[in-house]
């Protein structure tokens, strides 16, 4: 059991109404975004809680009381540490700086859950004018790719077809700067990647593919045929992680505060598996959860238990 806190009964309407009230008062949440999370109307929301409405109030009254559960079992959970800067992290902020200061293309590549994606989110949100996208089965193609760029350069006008759209998009980045990073790239076809280089190189900002090995893979095209080899000569830095490092699960440990050795020997056969530190953390979450609720620390006992439980086997 995670041992989750939650509200054992239901409450009938002015209970419900007496807890929502400090909520609504100090700004945590306001009727709008409440009725939007319930599936009402702000005027049924508005009305529940003036005690005015006349519809179906033992509907409304178990939908909140659902709604404050959710929030109460939400406040149990632990935090997590937040980003922690691990040896792999490091190689991938170096890429993305690298490519960033010198306005030239990077690739990182490999593993899935080796914190990839998170590593970019936190250079992102750390620097100015960096924006990133996530291709797709769904985004791979050259319309698809460079309009999901327009929306994240905050182009909600930005025209539909490709060659008015491309355009845009180039006289947006010119003279930024900026750093662009595309995760998930190797869903992108040969033409998008042509597409991204030839932005880069017209806009001198820099640009990252980030992604499995595939990305790798296309950028070679397995063959170096002439149109790959253009491609790839212009990539300047290739960092390849094939798996979590030792010294990544100890950084993590470390942020939780796990100094038991039998834990931390534990948590590195963890992150051998596949998923590698994003199960890592997963399972420290959980783990941390059932420790709180039986005030101790997080040992190996709690770790495998936690594992157990997300495996599916408990």
């Amino acid at each position: 059991m995670n041992n989750v806190v939650v509200i054992e009964q239901s409450l009938n309407q002015q209970q419900v109404i007496d807890q929502l009230k400090p909520l609504l008062d100090d700004g945590t949440i306001n009727q709008t975004q409440l009725a939007k999370e319930i599936g009402k109307s702000g005027s049924v929301v508005s009305q529940y809680l003036n005690g005015t409405y006349t519809g179906r109030v033992a509907e409304v009254t178990e939908q909140l009381n659902k709604w404050l559960q959710l929030r109460n079992a939400r406040k149990s959970q632990i935090v997590a540490p937040g980003f922690v800067e691990t040896q792999t992290a490091k190689q991938i902020l170096n890429a993305l700086n690298y490519a960033h200061a010198a306005e030239l293309i990077s690739v990182v590549f490999g593993a899935s859950g080796v914190g990839k994606s998170t590593t970019c989110r936190q250079y992102i949100s750390s620097n100015n004018n960096c924006w990133m996208i996530t291709a797709s089965p769904a985004v791979s193609g050259i319309g698809e790719c460079l309009y999901e760029i327009a929306l994240e350069l905050g182009m909600d006008d930005a025209p539909k077809r490709k060659g008015s759209l491309s355009r845009a998009i180039k006289r947006r980045l010119s003279g930024t700067g900026g750093l662009l990073v595309v995760d998930e790239a190797d869903h992108l076809d040969y033409p998008s990647l042509e597409a991204l280089r030839i932005l880069q190189e017209q806009t001198g900002i820099g640009l990252v593919l980030v992604g499995n090995n595939r990305v790798y893979s296309q950028l070679t095209g397995g063959r170096r045929n002439e149109d790959f080899a253009r491609l790839f000569s212009r990539v300047s830095k290739k960092v390849g992680i094939h798996k979590a490092k030792q010294n990544d699960v100890n950084a993590i440990a470390n942020a939780w505060q796990i100094n038991n050795q039998p834990a931390r020997n534990l948590l590195q056969k963890i992150a051998e598996r596949p998923g590698a530190l994003r199960n890592l953390n997963q399972v420290l979450r959980l783990a941390a959860t059932m420790a709180n609720g039986v005030g101790k620390a997080i040992d190996e006992a709690l770790i495998k238990q936690a594992f157990r439980e997300l495996e599916g086997d408990a």
